[in-house]
């Protein structure tokens, strides 16, 4: 299995300056397809005390576990942003493939992939390099500063004895208190010989990531469990507590009824046991109602999250190394039994309380998610398909068409309004907290509500002025709860949920996907969660080849090769250590073959390229290439100043010119088939097109600046 593998925060800031000065895009995503906020409008939603400029971020998964992730999702619109969950079994044996989404999404991934404090300092440079991006507003790509407000959401699992762990609950304090990691960040910045980077060395940085967490109990773990590692997180780690809840509360017959009978899935095969093992409907509300009262006590806030994936019986032509009889479904079905379960779960509660959400989110359903009063509002699946992170902006977007159609200026006005709810839910909400208060303003307030909606948060904030959102958070949620009174039932009987409208797969043509040559479509780039595949320019040539052999007498002997081609200029290369052979560029890739086993592989350090042997690719070291090709290994030394260039492996050596390239002496003695000179060329291509090439890369990231050693 391909693990991952951080990359150097010097090389992420090297690549951003450069990338924007020289491609005007950071992390492969153009400009063009950046959220740039408007500020004629308010998309923002305060998260626990704190604001953020939008409701929409990924949720915990593969966009957030790797800085680049992180950043790339800020860049398209992310402003709540749930960090990749994180547990005290750092060192998982993960099946591959392990994502697979040609329409509906499914995924056998477990926790994080990284080791807990690998996973610790991938959030702090995540969070210093959107510093660096809002003191630069993205080095002057953005019209103005505003808009930036983020909010990070830590996610752990799974039980009370791994979270209470040091390593669980020193990764939270971590967060919670970032400044040695933020400093030993900023002493790298100093290391920088270009010395453009210092700027950034005294930016003025958070004093903590985060105080709020979601709960990522899974599957199976009992009530009394997620009850306490809840309690322990509030209690004794002051943090404000989400509970994910799985899908699985609304039971077995409820969900078989709405994916098999309604929806039409009934090639999904639903597992019973593990229903009868999670987590049940009473006991999850009963939860809730008792840490209602622990919560406010400590001055924190407890809500819930809907939901987990599906888990549904494992299909072995999915997923075929996966051990478990499990795999979890999301997408479209979960979007309708994840609705109906928030619906249903908040009407029975008994009191209002912060929702988030994440269950089959995209462009033409998250405005209806987020009148629901739910923040954030949360995509995964989504952002696999083609476009991957470009894709958020058209959230936005949707979401302030449908703001436009009901007359609301912000989101918090357009949860009031969306459905006509405003009056009501403004009088549930004062009544409760002030009868009196009611008596006098409710006239007014309910005159706003029905003739200047936009007026009413700020009406409400005022009504509070020791707390001015009480007032308002709690209208929001009786609103969005009543909304959802309206939006959910019709979901079932919504075709573009159902299962015939969900089988179409992804162009496929008839045609074999090579090493430089493809259609370039540039699909897998934007599949990857990762960025771990990019493109790069390399000249077009046609040569012949030659075969070397050494004679008993030592002599080379040269025969007909291979020869080599490259038709385009435009060529797709992967990043060992970004890419975890998820296979989701796979499923986008038109042609027959995986991009990230076919492609040239770069290894990022000699490490990753010495423990990795089972798989070809480059690693550069200053002034030498080392490369392993078809299990052979050799380092490659070129000088062109010289005209020439030396190729060593462990049973050859040549001496090469370079114009024109080809050999001139040496010796080998192996292996037996012999030396075509066709890895030579791949050799030279390499170097030049990739790391002497324009394009910033994760292992060019400065093309104009000083080469590394």
């Amino acid at each position: 299995m391909s693990e991952l593998a951080p990359i150097p925060f010097l090389d992420l800031v090297r690549r951003m300056r450069h990338e924007i000065e020289s491609h005007q895009a950071i992390f492969d995503l153009p400009v063009k397809k950046w959220w740039i906020p408007d500020g004629d409008v308010d998309l923002g939603a305060t998260h626990f005390g704190r604001r953020a400029a939008t409701p929409v971020g990924p949720a915990a998964g593969p966009h957030t576990q790797l800085a680049q992730n992180i950043v790339l999702s800020w860049l398209a619109g992310s402003r709540i942003i749930e960090l990749k969950t994180v547990q005290i079994n750092d060192r998982l044996e993960l099946p591959r493939p392990c994502i697979h989404v040609p329409n509906v999404g499914y995924n056998v991934e477990w926790s994080q992939e990284l080791l807990v404090d690998q996973s610790l300092m991938e959030y702090v440079k995540a969070c210093y390099l959107i510093e660096i991006l809002k003191a630069t507003r993205g080095f002057g790509a953005f019209p103005s500063d505003a808009g930036f407000d983020v909010i990070y959401d830590i996610s752990v699992g799974y039980d009370l004895e791994g979270i209470r762990s040091e390593k669980v609950t020193g990764f939270i304090r971590a967060l919670q208190n970032p400044k040695p990691y933020f400093d030993q960040l900023r002493r790298e910045l100093d290391e920088d010989r270009s010395h453009d980077l210092a700027q950034f060395r005294d930016l003025e940085l958070p004093r903590a990531i985060s105080d709020c967490v979601t709960l990522s109990t899974f599957h199976g773990c009992p009530a009394d469990q997620i009850e306490l590692i809840a309690r322990y997180l509030i209690d004794e780690l002051g943090l404000h507590t989400i509970i994910k809840l799985n899908p699985t509360l609304l039971g077995f017959d409820n969900v078989r009824e709405i994916l098999h009978q309604r929806l039409g899935y009934r090639h999904q095969e639903l597992m019973r046991d593990a229903f009868d093992m999670d987590l049940q409907y009473d006991d999850g509300l009963e939860i809730l109602r008792r840490l209602k009262d622990l919560a406010e006590s400590r001055g924190s806030t407890i809500g819930a999250k809907f939901t987990n994936t599906l888990v549904v019986a494992n299909r072995k032509d999915l997923f075929p190394t996966q051990t478990d009889p499990y795999m979890y479904l999301s997408g479209p079905p979960l979007h309708v039994i994840a609705m109906t379960l928030m619906q249903r779960f908040r009407e029975d509660l008994g009191f209002e309380m912060p929702v988030s959400f994440s269950a089959g989110i995209d462009a033409r359903n998250f405005p209806v998610a987020v009148a629901c009063g739910m923040a954030p509002v949360t995509t995964c699946t989504d952002l696999l398909r083609q476009g991957g992170y470009g894709r958020l902006p058209s959230y936005l977007k949707a979401l302030r068409k449908a703001m436009a159609r009901v007359g609301a200026d912000s989101r918090e006005a357009y949860v009031l309004t969306a459905h006509g709810h405003a009056a009501a839910a403004t009088e549930q909400a004062v009544a409760a907290l002030a009868p009196d208060l009611w008596n006098k303003q409710g006239p007014r307030l309910s005159a706003l509500a029905a003739e200047d909606p936009s007026q009413l948060p700020a009406a409400l904030r005022d009504l509070s002025p020791t707390d001015g959102d009480i007032l308002l958070l709690q209208a929001l949620r009786i609103a969005g709860r009543l909304n959802g009174r309206d939006i959910v039932p019709p979901l079932i009987d919504d075709s573009r949920y159902h299962s015939d409208r969900n089988q179409k797969t992804p162009r496929r043509i008839d045609s074999t996907l090579e090493l430089y040559d493809c259609v370039n479509c540039d699909l897998c780039i934007s599949a990857c969660p990762n960025d771990a595949i990019f493109a790069y320019s390399a000249e077009p040539i046609t040569v012949e080849t030659e075969v070397l052999r050494t004679t008993a007498g030592g002599e080379l002997t040269r025969t007909p090769g291979t020869g080599f081609t490259i038709t385009d200029r435009h060529q797709l290369a992967v990043v060992e250590g970004a890419c975890n052979e998820c296979s989701n560029c796979e499923v986008y890739c038109p042609e027959q073959g995986s991009p990230f086993v076919v492609k040239e592989r770069l290894f990022h350090s000699r490490e990753a390229f010495t423990t990795e042997s089972r798989l070809d690719g480059f690693w550069r070291n200053g002034g030498a290439l080392h490369a392993r090709l078809g299990g052979v290994e050799m380092r490659f030394e070129p000088a062109p100043e010289e005209n020439r260039a030396t190729v060593t492996g462990e049973a050859f050596h040549l001496e090469l010119g370079w114009e024109p390239f080809e050999v001139r002496r040496g010796h080998l003695t192996g292996p037996e088939t012999g030396l075509d000179t066709a890895l030579l060329w791949r050799l030279r291509t390499v170097w030049e097109s990739i790391y002497h090439g324009p394009t910033p890369s994760m292992v060019h990231p400065a093309p104009t600046a000083i080469a590394p050693d």
